[in-house]
């Protein structure tokens, strides 16, 4: 099946605290982009070269998925959040000193992945999940409950989140998450599930997704149509290698209830 490449332009870039960066794309090649994708991904070829430029030779550009925050149809405009950590990756280097007009390369939408109706509602993430769950906290009924964990780098990364009131957030400070994410996933192992039906979506660190899926899918048994769970990085490990641990990990969990190990 042929993957559609889309070319867009960058028509605006603000600051959203200290750690983020919310980049708008438009173009013409955006007018079959299907709607209410929001909190699904588009994949961005990131060139290797200096000037911005897109280029369709794949040894020359990195490929990397990112949340769709927002979409406008009518005006072809689609809006992405960056996490800014220096130059260690390509797409913070790029969002980090895009500028107005510079063109990029992007392919998708992947699937739009929402949380299932629930009696309570448990989101956990750090800065690399904060779109996709303000995405989901946006969407929720407007009677909703639950609470959000939500790792921040520092105070002046806190946002200001459409959610209904029903729907606490918990805000952590990490000011160095390459050390870890321990005092999220404690406060993850401290919280009481409430709730009969209730509905967990965890995404972020290798470290913070292996001991969810132990808690939530093991220890406190939801099903799998009640819990998301997702490997965005991990610490020490590129693309590739995050994406071994994560496929690693799955296989193991396939193998433990295959033998009903405990």
């Amino acid at each position: 099946m042929a993957v559609t490449i889309r070319k867009v332009k960058v028509i605006n870039s603000m600051e959203l605290g200290k750690s983020m960066r919310r980049i708008t794309l438009h173009g013409d090649d955006l007018f079959d982009f299907p709607e209410n994708q929001e909190s699904g991904y588009v994949k961005i070829r990131f060139p290797k070269n200096s000037d911005h430029e897109p280029t369709s030779t794949k040894k020359d550009y990195d490929l990397r998925s990112y949340t769709i925050r927002a979409f406008d149809l009518k005006k072809r405009e689609l809006v992405l959040d960056f996490l800014l950590h220096g130059d260690s990756g390509p797409a913070s280097k790029w969002a980090s000193s895009v500028q107005i007009g510079d063109s990029i390369e992007i392919a998708g939408p992947g699937p739009a992945i929402l949380a299932a109706p629930a009696d309570w509602y448990l989101f956990v993430g750090d800065m690399t999940a904060l779109p996709a769950i303000a995405v989901n906290l946006e969407k929720l009924p407007p009677d909703s409950k639950g609470i959000a964990l939500l790792e921040i780098n520092s105070l002046e990364d806190k946002q200001e989140l459409q959610k209904p009131e029903g729907v606490e957030i918990r805000w952590i400070i990490n000011p160095d998450p390459l050390t870890g994410c321990e005092d999220l996933i404690d406060s993850l192992n401290c919280l009481e599930i409430k709730g009969v039906n209730p509905y967990a979506w965890v995404a972020g660190e290798f470290e913070l997704l292996r001991c969810a899926r132990k808690l939530l899918k093991h220890d406190k048994a939801l099903t799998k149509e009640s819990l998301y769970l997702s490997c965005y990085w991990k610490i020490g490990a590129d693309d590739p290698g995050m994406k071994k641990a994560k496929a690693a990990l799955i296989l193991f969990d396939s193998i433990k209830n295959l033998f009903s190990f405990k």
